[in-house]
């Protein structure tokens, strides 16, 4: 088998006759589990050298929809047809380093992954079940439409530090000591997940952690680090926030004590308003108290959702606390 030249760059080495010839032999022991050993790929900081390496991206074999039932086709969901997938099944992946690798669309059934890079990786559409990840880094990953958090999947030690995950699936999997720190999260759900030791900051929008209460483990949170995170319209339904630490940037950050009494008194002293200075603090209030869980102590927004100047959240702020002290009589 021809080799390529060691010193090349990450991803040129991948590439020309030699390098496609190359990336197949890695490819055919990933997916059996058979040893990289004899490939000379080379080692680095104690891994196995596959910085930019790159899967041959799978053929489209057209759109269609999926019908919804008693309907038309195209009342349905839109859908693309992929061939060629990579499936990797029943095996662990250890000591490997794919930082900057192109790995779209790969599909992982009972994938062990150990002290694994991914920095920098394009990962996206990536399928897990019955995943466990330990110990790898997916530093500034493209990880979108990811269907990684999916019920029985574990990652454990995992740094997710300033990747792209909007668009991921993240439904009853369980995370301890990981690092979501500077990640995009935008509009991500973490339903029924078991949340333990991690850390999120910097800015977290339209996140949302919620317990399912249709599942025999409904998710928990357990020693959450936010202190160093901006939370924007984040909802916390069904999980018990006593053991989470909270944003210390309290000018930026709201919090009170007796969340289901605040909520419904506030409302209340605002009952007949409509004027400008109070529209967006009484309807952040409104869609609170539609899904009010009473079971919940805390509770948190960020200003701007309660205010667009700010006198608007000057006023929110003190009605919220006067409010806050009345619930505590």
């Amino acid at each position: 088998m021809r080799r390529t030249d060691m010193s090349s760059s990450r991803g040129g080495r991948w590439r020309g006759e030699d390098g496609r010839e190359l990336a197949g032999h890695v490819l055919a022991r990933l997916t059996t589990g058979r040893s990289l050993d004899d490939l000379q790929l080379g080692s680095h900081e104690g891994r196995v050298d596959l910085r930019g390496f790159t899967l041959e991206p799978p053929k489209t074999g057209g759109d269609g929809y999926l019908a919804e039932e008693g309907g038309s086709s195209t009342d349905g969901l839109s859908m693309r047809w992929l061939h060629g997938l990579v499936d990797i099944r029943d095996t662990s992946l250890e000591n490997l380093d794919f930082s900057e690798a192109q790995l779209d669309h790969l599909r992982l059934h009972g994938v062990a992954l150990r002290n694994c890079l991914f920095d920098g990786a394009k990962c996206r559409d990536w399928r897990g079940w019955q995943l466990s990840v330990q110990d790898c880094s997916f530093v500034h990953a493209d990880l979108r439409d990811t269907a990684l958090g999916t019920w029985g999947n574990s990652y454990r030690g995992v740094e997710f530090r300033g990747a792209d995950l909007r668009g991921t699936s993240c439904r009853g999997a369980t995370f301890i000591s990981c690092d979501f720190s500077d990640a995009r999260l935008d509009k991500v759900e973490f339903v029924g997940c078991q949340l333990v030791d991690t850390r999120f900051a910097g800015r977290l929008s339209e996140v949302s952690f919620v317990a399912a209460t249709d599942q025999p483990e409904h998710g928990s949170m357990e020693n959450i680090d936010f202190t160093d995170a901006s939370l924007r319209w984040v909802t916390f339904r069904g999980l018990p926030l006593s053991t989470v630490r909270l944003p210390e940037n309290r000018e930026e950050h709201i919090v009170v004590r007796h969340y289901p009494c605040v909520v419904r008194q506030a409302l209340a002293r605002l009952e007949g308003r409509y004027d400008a200075e109070t529209r967006k603090l009484r309807s952040r209030l409104q869609a609170d108290a539609s899904q009010l869980d009473e079971s919940r102590d805390i509770g948190l927004w960020h200003r701007d959702e309660l205010g667009s100047n700010p006198s608007e959240q000057r006023y929110a702020r003190e009605l919220l606390q006067d409010v806050e002290a009345a619930c505590s009589a």
